[in-house]
């Protein structure tokens, strides 16, 4: 709470603790995703608030982009410095498609279909 300078809710650290670069709730507000520095990201659920899942990309080390799907509460897109983009369900914790080397730069931020929910 910014206005009276106190913290609501805390969460436990990851195994391997580092700096958190991009944070994304999911449609619902029961899962934050929090994608750290060095390449790892983690799931908390927010009812229970303890992590519920641990991501980590065996193509790279480096996301650069992440963000919840804005209807599909369990899809979470991540995106790296090598070009990959990654739809990831968080209830399996699976790829649901991997797109290898679709860009070649670094991608810098990806966008959801308003058309096609799928994607």
């Amino acid at each position: 709470d910014v206005k009276n300078k106190t913290i609501i809710k805390s969460f436990p650290p990851p195994a391997q603790p580092s700096c958190v670069n991009i944070l994304s709730y999911n449609a619902k507000n029961t899962s934050l995703a929090a994608t750290m520095a060095n390449g790892d990201t983690v799931i908390y659920g927010l009812v229970s608030n303890i992590i519920v899942a641990n991501i980590q990309l065996h193509c790279s080390k480096s996301i650069s982009a992440m963000k919840f799907h804005h209807e599909k509460r369990s899809i979470l897109g991540l995106a790296t410095d090598e070009g990959h983009i990654i739809l990831r369900d968080i209830t399996t914790n699976k790829n649901k498609v991997f797109f290898e080397q679709v860009h070649a730069a670094p991608v810098s931020d990806f966008s959801f279909s308003p058309i096609n929910k799928d994607v």
